[in-house]
């Protein structure tokens, strides 16, 4: 499965370019970014989609050296959950 990246998001989708999920942030100031939607499609849930594409966030803000506000319940669960997230926690 191959992670795509747009404009302010990380996605995947089907062999048909189909949106089946992704994960939506937004650059705000000079050092935060907010993650507010994470999608996953239900064919796809179960498959750990959801948390590769909030780790995607997570690499590309630690390069721009961003803090991240995680807005979406499902971001916000992962940053609960996950200790290694708690430096890049605004």
């Amino acid at each position: 499965m191959d992670i795509l990246e747009g404009n302010n998001r990380f996605y995947v989708n089907d062999a048909d370019g189909n949106l089946l999920a992704e994960v939506v942030f937004v650059p705000t100031g000079e050092h935060l970014a907010i993650i507010e939607h994470t999608d996953v499609d239900p064919a796809l849930k179960g498959q750990g989609v959801g948390k590769k594409l909030v780790a995607k966030v997570v690499e590309k803000m630690r390069q721009q050296n961003r803090k991240i506000i995680p807005l979406c319940p499902f971001a916000k669960h992962e940053f609960d959950t996950t200790p290694e997230y708690a430096d890049i926690r605004a």
